[in-house]
């Protein structure tokens, strides 16, 4: 079992703030970008791309906050750093952010294919709103817990089936897409074909973002839980599936982007 140090515990979280920093601003500019080149855009994807921006704004406060307790409040005293509530909050705003990044994906899921496999994304979206409601008891559970010693073996459990279901869910959409978008490369033109290579390359980069980031969360949680390096990892992960939809909302609505 991996020992703590001041490198992986409260260097990580350090290292884990500022890349979430990083990626907030890239956020930031991507949410710029939509408002200025579909001004017209409908007034729901408008709203959604709101609440998901300042979402990340409040998780990104919370995170640098937490980097600060740990590395300025308790400078140099990793026994005396136990309690993470600003985490906790930021765990459940990344549920917050986590579901409807996840349930906007479902409905593409569902609104592409057809029956019975259009019901693929109805159960990613019910899978992803189960999700949230753990995710969030488990952040309101942080933000009390004495130690997170404590927590994380009360709790380790439900932190490891949600960081695979998770996997789970961003995998199956991913693959949903792809056969949607494969049965259209066989039915298309030379110039069709060509934009649904770029479309199934641009998922595969997507979906493999996510799921790899998930899944480093998870690995490192088991096999390093003395460390916070899970953590580090942790405070970024809404942020990788915050610019994918970013992303795929600046595409507008143009019928094959919009599939993703």
């Amino acid at each position: 079992m991996v020992a703590a140090t001041l490198d992986n515990t409260l260097g990580a979280i350090q290292i884990g703030a500022m890349v979430a920093m990083f990626l907030f601003g890239i956020l930031t500019m991507q949410f710029d970008t939509y408002f200025q080149l579909f001004a017209d855009d409908h007034l729901g994807p408008k709203i959604m791309v709101v609440i998901v921006w300042v979402l990340e704004c409040a998780n990104t406060i919370c995170s640098a906050a937490e980097a600060y307790r740990g590395t300025i409040t308790y400078y140099g005293s990793i026994a005396g750093y136990q309690r993470f509530p600003l985490m906790g909050v930021a765990t459940v705003l990344g549920a917050v952010i986590t579901v409807i990044v996840q349930c906007f994906f479902a409905l593409r899921v569902w609104k592409a294919l057809t029956n019975p496999l259009r019901y693929i994304g109805a159960a990613c979206g019910v899978a992803a709103f189960v999700k949230a409601v753990a995710g969030i008891f488990l952040g309101t559970r942080l933000m009390v817990a004495k130690t997170l010693v404590e927590y994380r073996v009360r709790y380790g459990w439900v932190i490891r089936t949600l960081l695979g279901l998770g996997v789970a869910i961003d995998v199956v959409i991913a693959v949903s897409m792809m056969y949607f978008l494969l049965t259209k490369r066989k039915s298309g033109f030379a110039s069709t074909t060509r934009l649904v290579d770029r479309l199934l390359a641009y998922t595969v980069r997507t979906g493999l973002l996510t799921s790899v980031t998930a899944i480093i969360v998870l690995v490192t949680f088991v096999v390093m839980p003395n460390a916070y390096i899970w953590g580090g990892f942790y405070v970024f992960l809404s942020k990788c599936k915050s610019f994918i939809f970013l992303i795929v909302s600046a595409a507008g609505d143009n019928p094959s982007p919009s599939i993703l």
